[in-house]
């Protein structure tokens, strides 16, 4: 049976590729504008993924990315009254946009796109959420789930610190009771790795600016991330305590003074790279693919180094438990993350046919393939009817693309949308495995590696999310619908400010301060600017505007 549905499913996908490569016959080449809040490069993509949508619809996409050319052209935009054809945005701001007419109503469309619609039910409620009408739609959520709310599917969460294993073992593998530990290690790795393999300078912590204030939060964004290493969360300007209350960011018992000051520490013996600050996240990337970095913390930076080779090496990055730290991680996103696809409301006729047609497609399994999982021959081989890893360096190598794909480098022909509505995790009908690479029984077969071996008898573990679990180490949040309301002209001027003021202070604290008693002055002296500001009017305001998905994790788990 389970042979004959797979035949079947096989055969349906065949059957539409065909349909779709039709569609693009004798049809104009028609240019989509898609502004991208998520997007790293702006203008036409190119590449491999270019020639996969135009060999299937014959568009190209004009990515009109906000984090490159700068958020003022949303506003710009909006006042235009033509945001884009495709809309990917913060979920905050999709609200505003519906209200302001520059997203369409899709409602004749989407309820016959199969492939979008095996989320009909997150889809309905953040849409009845947001228009109070059933069967009413505007919105499609990203990145959504086939599992449940309150399932952890991963098994390595979002943020936590990761070493590469060969160094941490070099130094003798030392227990890390707290962030001190950490530095004294990490001090020790930079002696014996001052440079990669082509002498190059590396740096335990190399970070990036451009993605500061992005979303819904204030402040620089490498610092952001790691106070989930303490059970907080961000929400706007306020942080979330792990007893679900609210705290201002700016506290010194919270963790965003914690890591600040701990990366000034950093700073402070030499071990965090010069150009920090300065350098954007394309200049980091490469850092990371070059072995210049000896700390990771966002899970899937890992792609740009960890690859089969390397794990059987032995030099891949792993998780390394720090004793005093508790792990926020979100539950899969069942209703999706925090960002939503939208039409523009100007899309009519054929174009709005052939962008549904598209969308529909990207959220197929083919579609999803692509994002997830590369090209067939490059990143991947099939083996009796599951995926098995081939080239899995292209993405940090940037390998050539087959000619059959238009040649070229892989990762300069990435997809720029840089955003999906189906999420890796999901099941992948064609050969009954998740999207994500690491769920392959392939992939686990390939990297159970000594270095794996050694880590689960160190550590007494089957992975980091299991050890989290054994040692009372994970603070798993629950998944909810939630959109927080939109800011008024007034709260969005306000957040502004705030932001610039506590991202020019945060960079100055950690990369300027010289002394303890230097570090302590400058805080002092943020906190009464930033009170100037009115940092105290936006931290009463974000309190009342994500209480209300407080209140919801907390019914979920029966607080």
């Amino acid at each position: 049976m389970k042979k004959l549905v797979s035949l079947l499913l096989a055969l349906a996908l065949v059957l539409s590729l065909v349909s779709v490569s039709a569609m693009a016959e004798g049809q104009e080449l028609l240019t989509i504008d898609v502004y991208d809040d998520a997007a790293n490069y702006n203008g036409i993509q190119t590449g491999w993924f270019a020639k996969v949508i135009k060999d299937r619809f014959n568009i190209e996409l004009n990515i009109i990315a906000s984090q490159v050319v700068g958020n003022t052209i949303y506003a710009t935009r909006s006042e235009e009254g033509n945001l884009g054809d495709i809309i990917v945005v913060d979920k905050a701001k999709f609200p505003e946009i519906v209200e302001a007419g520059l997203a369409k109503d899709i409602s004749d469309k989407l309820p016959a796109c199969e492939n979008i619609m095996q989320f009909k039910t997150q889809i309905d409620v953040y849409n009845k959420g947001l228009t109070g009408e059933e069967g009413k739609y505007y919105g499609i959520p990203t990145e959504m789930t086939d599992t449940a709310p309150d399932t952890l599917t991963d098994d390595v969460i979002y943020s936590s610190p990761m070493l590469r294993w060969d160094l941490y073992k070099e130094i003798g593998a030392p227990k890390l009771e707290n962030l001190d530990d950490l530095l004294a290690a990490l001090e020790k790795i930079h002696e014996i790795h001052p440079t990669n393999d082509d002498g190059d300078p590396a740096y335990p912590f190399t970070l990036w600016a451009d993605w500061d204030g992005n979303d819904n939060m204030i402040g620089i964004a490498n610092v952001v991330q790691l106070t989930t290493w303490y059970g907080e969360k961000l929400k706007g300007s306020a942080m979330l305590k792990p007893d679900y209350t609210f705290s201002p960011l700016y506290d010194r018992a919270n963790a965003y003074y914690t890591i600040t000051k701990f990366l000034n520490k950093a700073y402070q013996k030499g071990l965090v790279d010069p150009d920090s600050g300065t350098q954007n996240w394309d200049n980091v990337s490469a850092k990371l693919s070059s072995g210049r970095a000896d700390v990771m913390w966002y899970s899937w930076e890992t792609g740009f180094w960890n690859s089969v080779d390397r794990l059987n090496a032995g030099n891949a990055f792993i998780f390394i438990p720090v004793a005093d730290q508790n792990y926020y991680a979100d539950a899969d996103r069942y209703y999706g993350s925090d960002r939503m696809f939208g039409i523009g409301s100007g899309v009519e006729g054929e174009k709005y046919d052939r962008i549904m047609a598209f969308l529909d497609w990207y959220a197929s399994p083919e579609g999803a393939t692509f994002q997830h999982d590369g090209i067939e021959g490059l990143n991947y081989i099939v083996e009796n009817g599951k995926f098995v890893p081939y080239k899995d360096n292209a993405l940090m190598d940037n390998l050539p693309v087959p000619e059959e794909y238009g040649g070229g480098g892989y990762s300069d022909g990435n997809n720029a949308i840089n955003q999906w509505i189906v999420s890796s995790i999901c099941v992948n009908p064609v050969t009954g495995e998740r999207f994500a690479q690491k769920y392959w029984q392939s992939y686990k077969d390939m990297t159970m590696t000594e270095m794996k071996k050694e880590w689960q008898a160190m550590f007494d573990a089957e992975d980091s999310v299991d050890w989290m679990k054994k040692n009372g180490k994970l603070l798993a949040s629950p998944s909810v619908d939630f959109t927080p309301a939109a800011d008024n002209n007034d709260i969005i001027a306000l957040r502004s400010e705030i932001n610039a003021k506590l991202c020019e202070y945060t960079w100055n604290l950690i990369m300027s301060c010289d002394t303890d008693d230097a570090f302590e002055a400058m805080w002092d002296e943020m906190v009464a600017e930033l009170d100037g500001l009115g940092y105290n009017d936006l931290f009463e305001y974000d309190c009342g505007v994500w209480q209300p998905e407080v209140d919801a994790k907390k019914a979920a788990i029966g607080m």
